[in-house]
């Protein structure tokens, strides 16, 4: 298959050219002009992305009436995703290696693209070894079972280790202190219930004890904030991150946290529902800052389908959690045309530092497989939720504008139609 009149994005700079992918779904050759007795697909000077990583999924392995590995990776293809990283808090939770390797096979049997898995970190399992996860994901308030760390006396020992850790940091005892001053009877107070003070004061745990295992300079974690959404959490980690000698910190954003605000709250309902919850204006504004100067490495869906019966329950009985991974990358692209980020901004947090993060290899080079994100920065169109490939079809974006769409998701050497738009 060729692929003709190319702009391929690599290493900030735009390349003009061909792609050749041979039958077995490698990157034969790049050059200009290639001339071969083959198929080929006129690109038509539309952008072509090292392939997209959203390194932030719930497939609800086991739940299959929410989500399954077919119609997961699906939803991907449909928004130009060619890799996911799928979360451990199912039910059971993945915490044990027998529990991870039966998932492993299962979504490599079933998942049309490349997912790779991260394994559920607890106060009893954290010094166990699993050679295939991707990072290790830790819940600093309570999840599914025990999936989650109760006693943050013991985070010292849990991050004091050679591994990725990814971290959903939102404070559990400022939750439960908020959870005994706001009933939970409208949907801004959810947002009350895990406010700013619980992001913040989770980062700050965290950085405190990583500052302990600095000072040893015995073991050189690498830890990975999940889901950032506030400007003075932003603000802790970029400080941490320029005093710590021997970390590495990451930091993950996600679309709808740059998009949506506690204004909306009771206008969107459940489907304004997640945990960390709608923040303020300024917070969206600081994560955009946030690209730009670097502070965000890389936006991530956080797709959490639910039962769309489920999330028109009223507030109390309405699941968190929202469905992310056919809108990551028209939203991101949106902003692009918006001139809010550069394109080149836009590759490197969806493509290039999810791929270095998590050691992810989907280089547009020679030799190696085809994963490609092939997008029209020029297209518009609406957001369409009947149209998701995911079993959850709803969204708070429906119906938007947005300019910038996937045309083709290229899956190792597989070429897809990327589609679900309103054109």
């Amino acid at each position: 298959m060729l692929l003709k009149n190319c702009k391929i994005v690599k290493d900030s700079k735009i390349i003009k050219g061909d792609i050749l992918i041979d039958d077995n779904g490698r990157i034969k050759k790049i050059a200009k002009d290639i001339k071969v007795d083959d198929e080929s697909i006129d690109i038509k000077n539309c952008f072509v992305l090292p392939g997209v990583v959203d390194a932030h999924v719930h497939f609800r392995y086991g739940e299959g009436e929410k989500e399954d590995f077919l119609s997961g990776s699906l939803a991907a293809i449909n928004g130009g995703v060619c890799f996911a990283i799928d979360m451990p808090n199912n039910k059971p939770p993945i915490t044990t290696k027998d529990l991870f390797y039966k998932k492993l096979e299962d979504c490599k049997r079933y998942s049309k693209i490349n997912i790779f898995l991260n394994f559920g970190v607890t106060e009893n399992n954290y010094l166990e070894i699993i050679k295939d996860a991707k990072a290790y994901k830790i819940f600093m308030v309570k999840s599914v079972g025990d999936l989650f760390i109760e006693d943050y006396s013991k985070l010292k020992d849990i991050l004091n280790q050679n591994k990725l850790f990814c971290i959903h940091a939102e404070h559990k005892d400022i939750i439960k202190e908020n959870m005994e001053k706001y009933p939970l009877n409208s949907w801004i107070d959810h947002c009350k219930i895990r406010d700013e003070k619980s992001e913040v004061e989770a980062v700050k745990e965290v950085i405190k004890n990583l500052k302990v295992i600095d000072k040893l300079n015995d073991k050189k974690p690498h830890i990975h904030f999940c889901h950032i959404s506030t400007k003075k959490a932003l603000y802790l980690i970029k400080k941490a991150r320029q005093e710590l000698k021997n970390i590495k910190i990451t930091v993950e954003a996600t679309p709808h946290h740059i998009y949506l605000n506690k204004k909306m709250a009771e206008e969107l309902k459940g489907f304004g529902k997640f945990n960390p919850p709608l923040r303020d204006k300024e917070d969206n504004i600081a994560l955009i800052k946030g690209i730009i100067n670097k502070d965000v490495d890389i936006i991530a869906s956080d797709h959490a389908p639910h039962l769309l019966e489920d999330k028109l329950k009223d507030v109390k009985n309405c699941p968190s959690g929202i469905p992310g991974i056919e809108t990551i990358l028209p939203l991101t692209l949106n902003l692009v045309n918006k001139n809010l980020i550069s394109l080149f901004d836009a590759t490197r947090v969806l493509s290039e530092n999810p791929a270095k993060i998590f050691n992810i290899n989907n280089k547009i080079e020679e030799g190696n497989l085809a994963n490609l994100t092939i997008v029209d920065l020029k297209k518009e169109g609406k957001i369409d939720a009947e149209l998701f490939k995911s079993k959850a079809k709803f969204s708070p974006f429906n119906k938007w504008e947005v300019k910038g769409l996937p045309i083709y998701t290229v899956v190792n050497g597989y070429i897809y139609e990327a589609y679900g738009y309103e054109y």
